[in-house]
Parts: structure tokens; sequence; C-alpha cells
């Protein structure tokens, strides 16, 4: 792995693991001195992050991981529901017992770490399986732009929602659906379930986080995490 990709995946893990929140400053000399390299890469490594809308550069100030507003958290959720509900009106069209396999699998992992009260990490698999639904659908457009929203569906969850063991089975009944190409009844299941999301959220409280960026990064490092 290149020096730029692991500290690349290191932060953006970070980010989605709820350890650097909302508003941090993503300080260059902490970050190289944090991963023993030049500024160079660092810089790099954070317009690209900035791309991908997890991090916003601001003029004069600096980096910062990005804090959507309460209108910005909508409408990624209202794109998500556009792109989602398309996606499995594809799947339900076309769709192989492989594809079912390895969703039904990674249903399984979901509950199990929601059991064992692994919530991050739940949370992790929940955007993997709407990733994955999104690559089987076999339109690479609306798996690179559901990548960036369920990024930014991180962030917004670490702003305005809450930290639940709460067992879902949408997915299961969202699987099932696409499996019997029931497309009428997979594209509400989908519909409701982000929905549902978004009504969890709350946006009138947020939380802060006490620990330093360097105290994060080392965290972050020694744990070996790697982006799902």
């Amino acid at each position: 792995m290149g020096q730029e990709q692991e500290i690349y995946q290191t932060i953006k893990q970070a980010i989605i693991d709820q350890k650097m929140r909302p508003n941090m400053q993503l300080v260059e000399e902490v970050l190289a001195e944090s991963f023993g390299v030049s500024r160079t890469p660092v810089r790099n490594v954070v317009r690209r992050l900035a791309a991908e809308k997890l991090v916003t550069i601001i003029p004069y100030k600096g980096a910062f991981v990005s804090c959507p507003t309460i209108y910005e958290a909508r409408q990624i959720f209202e794109m998500r529901r556009v792109i989602e509900v398309a996606v499995v009106h594809k799947l339900c069209q076309e769709f192989r017992n492989e594809q079912y396999a390895r969703l039904n699998q990674l249903i399984k992992e979901e509950h199990k770490a929601q059991r064992d009260g692994r919530i991050l990490e739940a949370i992790r698999i929940t955007g993997d399986f709407h990733l994955k639904l999104a690559e089987a659908s076999g339109n690479a457009y609306y798996h690179r732009y559901l990548e960036e929203l369920i990024s930014l569906s991180y962030v917004v969850i670490a702003l305005y929602g809450e930290q639940k063991t709460k067992c879902c089975q949408d997915h299961q009944r969202i699987l099932e659906a696409i499996r019997q190409g029931e497309a009428s009844l997979a594209k509400q299941l989908m519909l409701d379930h982000l929905q549902e999301i978004e009504k969890e959220l709350n946006f009138d409280e947020q939380h802060t986080r006490s620990l330093s960026l360097a105290d994060i990064l080392q965290e972050q490092r020694q744990a070996g995490g790697q982006i799902v």
C-alpha cells in the first residue's frame, strides 16, 4: 500500500468511526508528524477527502471535517432515495443467486455486530450493504455517487445521530423482495427504510469529542482499521 493511500485510509476511517468529529480541524503539521512524512502527501490526501466532501477547506483557515447543515443532511438523504430506489428497481429485473448469497451473508454479519453491541461496525456494514446493492446493479455511476453519499451519511450520523444497538430487519425484507422480483414492494421498502433513518436523526443537539487530533491518529493506526 502506498504512503498516501495509507494516510487516506487512516483519516477516512477515523471520520467514519466518528473519532474525527465534524468541524475538527485537520492540521497539516500534526498529520505530517503523526505519519512521519512531509506535508506534501498530507496535502494531497486532504484534497482528495475534500473532493469526496468529507473535508471542507476554508481559505486562510484550514481544512476541517465536514459539518453538514440540517438542510444539507436532508439533501443527502433525498439524493440517496433517488439513487437507491432506482438501484432496487434495476436489480429486480436482473438478480443472480450468487449476488443474493453475498448480500445475505452481509446481513448476517450486520445482525451479529448489532447483537454484540459493535455499533460502529454495524453502521459500516449497513453502508456496505447499500453499496453492494449498487455494485450488483451493474451501473458504475450508481455506485460512484452512492459511495460519496454514504460517506457523507456517516458524517451526518456522527453529527446528528444517536448510537443504538437496534436490530434492523429492513435489509432482509428489501433483499427478499428483490430476489422475488417484486419491484414495487422493493422500492417502497427501500424508500421507507431511508426515510426511517432520516427521521431518527436528532437535528436539535450536537455531540463533541475531546481527544486531540494526534491522539485520534495514534489510536486509529494502532487499531489498524481498514475502509469497508
